[in-house]
């Protein structure tokens, strides 16, 4: 996201806390150690990356904003990492044993979140969890908010709605809840191929 390029410096600096941890940790124990995941948004790797690799997993991140990524080699010079975009995420497939993407579905379009989730899925082995944040409204359509002066678009879906599409996708929805932040969590087991 051009965004984050814009804020890169600031959001390394003022970002580095424990939102999403406990989840992460929660995803950790569904998996076997060693397994592949996929840090979708990986940002400068911290705090999500870095407690993945800590947990002893093969972690890859993918982000579309170069800014960041720069601070991710710094941070993480030995994890590897890709520029791209998740709704054509560039994996082959079923190559990943678990998705995370914290704080990355709702900056895109509904149209693009659809993609992108028919993307995780493709990559995905069979039961393997998809861990995403997103709202659960589905008017949450387009809403702005600032970032260190910086304005960003916000997109989501209902819950329903997300076990729907998740649903056409090959996905069931195992959880959904929210932190004290009030970041909504999403939790989804890959049980059969999706739709496209």
């Amino acid at each position: 996201m051009h965004e984050y390029d814009l804020i890169a410096d600031w959001y390394s600096s003022e970002r580095i806390d424990q939102i999403g941890i406990p989840e992460t940790v929660m995803l950790l124990s569904s998996i076997p150690p060693g397994s592949r995941i996929l840090d979708i948004g990986c940002g400068n790797g911290i705090p999500i990356t870095r407690a993945l690799v800590r947990a002893g997993h093969t972690v890859i991140g993918l982000d579309s904003s170069s800014a960041m990524l720069e601070r991710f080699r710094d941070n993480r010079p030995e994890t590897p990492i890709v520029r791209g975009v998740v709704q054509a995420c560039p994996f082959a497939n079923r190559i990943f044993d678990a998705a995370v993407a914290w704080g990355v579905m709702f900056h895109l379009s509904r149209e693009n979140q659809i993609q992108a989730i028919a993307s995780v899925s493709r990559v995905l082995k069979m039961v393997a969890p998809f861990l995403f944040t997103s709202g659960d409204a589905d008017d949450f359509e387009g809403k702005e908010g600032v970032m260190n002066g910086v304005t960003f678009r916000y997109f989501s879906f209902s819950i329903e709605n997300y076990r729907r599409i998740l649903g056409d996708q090959g996905f069931t929805l195992t959880d959904v809840h929210k932190d004290n932040g009030g970041n909504t969590y999403y939790v989804a087991t890959k049980t059969f191929e999706g739709y496209g």
